[in-house]
């Protein structure tokens, strides 16, 4: 026996490893996209709330209003383009919140509006991502 002789595959051993490969490819490449896509998913989530707290700190000082408040958060999200499909503010005029009172900033955005490819993942294409944030309102008295 010689050393440092190669194992040298037949022709329809090669064709096999290639069929091998077509067959599992696609499934590797679907866990990668999804790791990716649910990254991107919680990554979106994190922006929403950080954006709903910045504008919840404002809306807890006092004096200020709905436009006060809706400003901060675009400011907060449009470094990463994202612009929010709907929100909700408690008490809905900000400026008629007493001291102590509980103010919710709550943002949404479709995920299909985020999606890199919207259809990829079917079972994600209605869901809603959303940030919520309470905090009292802030005063003297």
């Amino acid at each position: 026996m010689r050393i440092g002789r190669r194992f040298q595959p037949s022709p329809s051993e090669r064709g096999v490893a290639t069929v091998e490969f077509a067959v599992v490819l696609p499934l590797l490449l679907m866990i990668l996209f999804g790791i990716l896509e649910f990254g991107r998913v919680m990554m979106m989530v994190h922006m929403l709330n950080s954006a709903a707290r910045e504008g919840a700190r404002v809306a807890a000082l006092p004096g200020t209003d709905n436009d006060m408040v809706l400003a901060k958060i675009n400011q907060e999200l449009s470094g990463a383009g994202l612009t929010v499909d709907s929100y909700v503010f408690t008490p809905s005029d900000i400026s008629d919140a007493e001291r102590n009172d509980p103010v919710t900033i709550s943002l949404r955005i479709n995920y299909s509006s985020i999606a890199w490819v919207p259809g990829f993942f079917p079972g994600l294409d209605g869901m809603t991502l959303e940030g919520v944030v309470v905090m009292r309102k802030e005063g003297f008295g």
